[in-house]
């Protein structure tokens, strides 16, 4: 009996040294918790939707760079053209859209060519 008595003070000894701070492990920080899922989540972004917006961006600047003259466009309005001029600056283009008439609008309000210049009409 006395055994168990002595085991079971030094149990309570231990505990009670447990509970003042001798063995209590530090609380981890905020970053600690958020930092590594909230940079996992900027790295998934940067590559789900900036990394592809940008390859978008230089295919299009590189489309409108390409623009001739004689080339049949749609413009994003549905307007049906054909190039016959740029502006000084380069930002306008003159499109034809039938005999005697003539419109201007931004380069980057083209959407698409429907036929370049030299291009045969399928049959």
């Amino acid at each position: 009996m006395a055994f168990s008595t002595q085991i079971l003070h030094q149990i309570c000894l231990l505990a009670q040294e447990a509970a003042e701070g001798g063995g209590a492990a530090e609380q981890p920080g905020l970053f600690d918790v958020f930092g590594v899922p909230v940079m996992v989540m900027i790295a998934i972004y940067v590559v789900l939707v900036m990394l592809p917006q940008n390859k978008e961006r230089k295919g299009r600047q590189d489309f409108l760079s390409n623009l001739k003259k004689n080339d049949q466009v749609v413009t994003i309005g549905g307007v049906f053209g054909t190039v016959t001029g740029f502006s000084a600056d380069g930002t306008q283009v003159t499109l034809r859209v039938d005999e005697n008439t003539r419109i201007r609008v931004r380069k980057s309000s083209i959407e698409s060519i429907v036929k370049t210049e030299g291009e045969e009409k399928p049959a």
